[in-house]
């Protein structure tokens, strides 16, 4: 039976193939792996391992991010330390180049790829995103009044269901920061607009899932009853970067991305609307979405005033 296979561009423009037997890894050196299972890409950008594709059937390859600079599938970037399933035709990016994953349905003479490579440059990047921040209203208290195995309950179906609507409205899961979800979307892939709109209806999603969560788990765990939680969207740029050696310590450094956690923390507690956006976020959306204009605020730790507003769960 055929073997699905990766097929890529090298550095003369030839079409390159290499079958999927059980693991291909794509990285500067991937040092130790045979090269029948290995693509090297020389590109400083790349990371030495820098993801893996796995097979665990004819019909199912899945492909991990372990790099500092990321990887995308279909211009949706995986979250850093992440896997997702591959299907026939998938793009996969990384450091400038374009891998296609197929599935054949006949026999492809396939031949080894590899190129020589050395050394990764982790390179800040200034990016223009929209961050969404899902936070939970008074942690502190809610974690004290209730069980540890209770909250954790609650917190990982609370993490799991709002990570495959970021997955879902094509964004990139950044960090479970104890009591918040924080996903972004880059504006690099789509136009800024849509990344805006897919960003809002994606924490949209989120609040009505909240009810789903809460009846799931309805008579087996009453901190669920009292879970409350706000939103913060914002738009703006940031620096894209590390600060630690792993390759999970991606950092998005902006001005905006703390004004989003600011934000979540007054939705559904200054303000009785659960999501709350800022005014470049609004312009953004207004044509898709329904927002109300909620004035201007004092943000905590902030100097000046916000122009803020909401955005309408049910336009």
């Amino acid at each position: 039976m055929p073997k699905p296979y990766v097929e890529w561009f090298d550095e003369n423009q030839e079409v390159r193939h290499l079958e999927i037997v059980d693991r291909v890894f794509i990285g500067r050196s991937c040092k130790g792996v045979d090269p029948q299972k290995r693509i090297l890409v020389k590109n400083e950008k790349v990371s030495r391992d820098h993801a893996v594709i796995s097979r665990s059937s004819a019909e199912h390859l899945q492909i991990t991010d372990m790099s500092k600079n990321g990887t995308w599938v279909n211009g949706i970037r995986l979250a850093a330390g992440s896997s997702v399933d591959l299907l026939d035709g998938d793009t996969i990016g990384l450091g400038g180049f374009s891998f296609r994953v197929f599935y054949p349905q006949d026999d492809t003479t396939l031949r080894d790829g590899a190129i020589f490579t050395r050394g990764t440059m982790v390179t800040p990047a200034e990016r223009l995103v929209t961050n969404v921040v899902a936070d939970v209203r008074e942690f502190s208290g809610f974690s004290q009044s209730y069980g540890s195995a209770d909250v954790y309950t609650v917190m990982k179906e609370i993490f799991d269901a709002f990570s495959t609507i970021v997955h879902n409205f094509r964004g990139t899961v950044k960090d479970y920061a104890g009591d918040a979800v924080y996903a972004f979307w880059d504006h690099d892939v789509e136009p800024m607009s849509s990344q805006a709109v897919l960003a809002c209806q994606a924490a949209i999603e989120q609040t009505q899932t909240m009810n789903e969560v809460r009846a799931k788990l309805a008579g087996q765990n009453i901190a669920a009853d009292h879970l409350q939680m706000g939103w913060g969207i914002t738009t703006g740029a940031v620096t894209l970067s590390h600060y630690g050696s792993r390759a999970a310590d991606l950092a998005l450094v902006g001005d905006c991305t703390n004004l989003a956690f600011r934000l979540s923390g007054i939705a559904n507690k200054d303000f009785s609307e659960k999501i709350v956006i800022c005014s470049h976020t609004a312009e953004l959306v207004r044509n898709d979405l329904s927002v109300k204009d909620l004035g201007t605020v004092t943000v905590k730790g902030r100097k000046g005033k916000e122009h803020v507003f909401a955005l309408i769960e049910h336009p």
